[in-house]
């Protein structure tokens, strides 16, 4: 057995699901239990967008690197998903995969993204996002799945599909090609900045 002593900086310093997974061990040692978060019924109904809107809120925000990266974010896997359709996400881990350096920056760019939605349907009430108590942004699954075609339509459009050879020796072939998976943070770096 080998164990591992990390100073309270160290662990400070982890990324978000480091701190998570350890924690998760820490109460599992202690026979605590703590259950996934279950998102709610945000406060706001949320707007249910399909791809043409997904395209639109798209081409209002193209000038605005930070909230198209965390546009495209809104696709990736959550860590949690209602009944009712609605996706949790982690805002400290979606600052953390568009290289912002608080949440705060994130609402900033949801505030932007709802923004552009209302400019594109029209109605001064539509939004696309909630933010719950808990650190989560509230999307719908019927948006997050449009947003993941706009993606898909992006990158076959830019043609930065690896060829059919060299697809198997660069991606593994398990890997999906969602905003969620490994492959998708390979094909991000056109909508980051470097660290």
């Amino acid at each position: 057995m080998v164990g591992i002593t990390l100073s309270p900086e160290q662990i400070g310093q982890a990324p978000p699901e480091v701190r998570r997974w350890l924690e998760q061990q820490v109460a599992a040692t202690l026979g605590l239990y703590r259950p996934a978060p279950q998102p709610g019924i945000p406060e706001r109904h949320l707007v249910a967008c399909g791809v043409e809107e997904a395209r639109a809120i798209l081409a209002q925000i193209q000038g605005m690197l930070p909230v198209v990266s965390v546009f495209f974010e809104l696709g990736r896997d959550p860590i949690a998903t209602s009944p009712e359709g609605v996706r949790a996400l982690r805002l400290d881990e979606m600052a953390r995969h568009v290289r912002l350096q608080a949440p705060q920056q994130v609402i900033a760019c949801l505030n932007a993204i709802d923004e552009a939605l209302q400019n594109a349907t029209g109605r001064p009430d539509a939004t696309l996002t909630a933010i719950d108590g808990a650190g989560h942004c509230l999307v719908a699954d019927a948006t997050s799945r449009s947003i993941v075609a706009v993606w898909q339509e992006v990158v076959a459009a830019r043609n930065l599909l690896p060829p059919a050879d060299t697809a198997a020796s660069s991606v593994a072939p398990h890997a999906p090609a969602t905003p969620g998976s490994a492959a998708y943070s390979l094909s991000m770096p056109a909508f980051t900045t470097p660290a």
